[in-house]
């Protein structure tokens, strides 16, 4: 199972990174993460995005932003776990390292290059 594990701006409030402490936790929990091969891949969507689309045969493509503040999503990690629950905790353990806020998780649907290995 994948998992997208994301967190979104909060219009109004500032994101206070990680303390000291929390970062050499978070520089542990990763590593450990990357070497269990539980993330996939990680990083962040910019607001500057390119849109494309077909409309009456034409297409046409424009430079964003298109995504407002309170919608961009600044970081990002896609997950693998055995279940749901792993991926609660799997998150829950990112969200201790980063200190307050909030995360989301979706499952991801769909074929992976790892389901076309089978």
């Amino acid at each position: 199972m994948q998992f997208f594990v994301y967190f979104t701006m909060i219009e109004g409030k500032r994101m206070n990174p990680p303390t000291p402490e929390g970062m050499a936790k978070l520089g542990k929990f990763m590593e450990k993460s990357f070497e269990s091969d539980t993330i996939v891949s990680t990083g962040k969507l910019p607001q500057k995005v390119t849109q494309i689309e077909l409309s009456k045969g034409e297409i046409s493509i424009s430079d964003g932003p298109f995504v407002e503040g309170k919608e961009l999503i600044p970081g990002f990690t896609v997950i693998r776990t055995d279940t749901k629950e792993e991926a609660i905790e799997w998150a829950r353990e990112l969200r201790e390292c980063m200190g307050d806020g909030v995360i989301k998780l979706a499952q991801l649907s769909g074929t992976s290059q790892d389901d076309m290995k089978m």
